[in-house]
């Protein structure tokens, strides 16, 4: 079985790369029975198109990054509020979720993965959340260490009888924050599955498909009392294996 895992655009020194944080693999590694194939962002200029690609995948894991979705595919004005973009990740990452949403591809969509989602299905974003009244504020911790950056920081409320309160057997759970944007407006056909405590949404699924899930935290690396990874990925495996 062939899980697709998008890749980021990267600088390292001199070379620009394709990369995926090896969270992301480890994670996969530890809680799925899978084969993970890297999928490099569009090249600037090319079209990416995703159907050959879908054709051989059991399915798709959208990562996160720190790169922003550009806010011309939601028809807000770019500022450098917005800042950083990496348009070719957008490009591919909208091909690859509308594809998938079309073949019913399981597909886990992780952070900005989530804010992808939301947009392929006609929603917004907000940025700044943390200036908004009676938010908190969301963002990536500053820390030396990834126990730190990856900390629980706040409760993520399930929907009563919805997915995570069904897989996960509990009414909430603690979960960690590294993000500014969060969705406004709800994209069609979505379902909120978890809200944080000031009610930005934590988490959707697809009403449509039968597996399609959003998560605005990163279960890829949870330390402490972390209850939700293992189960999330077992999850993503079971309609892997019984597509």
């Amino acid at each position: 079985m062939l899980l697709g895992i998008i890749c980021n655009e990267k600088t390292q020194g001199l070379d620009t790369l394709q990369a995926v944080n090896h969270l992301y693999l480890r994670a996969v590694a530890e809680h799925m029975d899978v084969q993970p194939v890297l999928i490099p962002a569009a090249m600037p200029g090319q079209k990416f198109n995703a159907e050959r690609l879908l054709d051989k995948l059991d399915g798709v894991l959208i990562t996160g990054n720190r790169s922003n979705i550009h806010p011309s595919h939601y028809g807000v004005p770019a500022t450098p509020a917005h800042e950083p973009f990496d348009k070719n990740r957008d490009a591919a990452a909208f091909s690859l979720l509308d594809g998938a949403l079309t073949r019913d591809l399981p597909t886990l969509a992780v952070c900005r993965g989530m804010q992808e989602l939301n947009i392929v299905c006609g929603g917004s974003l907000a940025t700044d959340i943390q200036t908004q009244a009676n938010k908190l504020d969301h963002r990536t911790p500053d820390a030396d260490t990834l126990q730190g950056r990856y900390a629980s920081r706040h409760t993520a409320a399930f929907l009563e009888d919805g997915y995570f309160h069904t897989l996960l057997g509990v009414p909430q759970a603690q979960t960690n924050s590294l993000h500014w944007q969060a969705i406004d407006k709800l994209g069609d056909d979505l379902i909120v599955e978890a809200r944080a405590e000031d009610g930005t949404i934590e988490a959707v699924r697809h009403a449509k498909a039968s597996h399609c899930i959003g998560v605005q935290w990163h279960p890829e690396y949870q330390p402490g009392e972390n209850i939700i990874s293992a189960k999330l990925f077992a999850d993503l495996q079971r309609a892997i294996q019984e597509r």
